[in-house]
């Protein structure tokens, strides 16, 4: 293994740690219980696991319309 390649995974898991330790910070900060209705089903949880659920489920919906065929404009 080269310098290079010791130093990208030294970054990378510097960045990894860090990550980490600021999800759980996140986490702690925003525990406190929620609740969401959406048409007939009403869900109660902590409000950390709804945001990241949300942000799961955007990053998902950007993916799917990515992949989806684009219209050729006419010129």
């Amino acid at each position: 293994m080269n310098m290079a390649q010791k130093k990208n995974r030294t970054l990378f898991w510097v960045l990894a740690v860090l990550i980490i330790v600021l999800a759980a910070i996140f986490a702690i900060q925003n525990s406190a219980a929620t609740e969401i209705n959406f048409l007939f089903v009403e869900v109660k949880g902590p409000l950390f696991l709804v945001i990241v659920i949300v942000f799961i489920l955007g990053f998902l919906l950007g993916r799917i319309f990515h992949w989806l065929p684009k219209k050729k404009k006419a010129e």
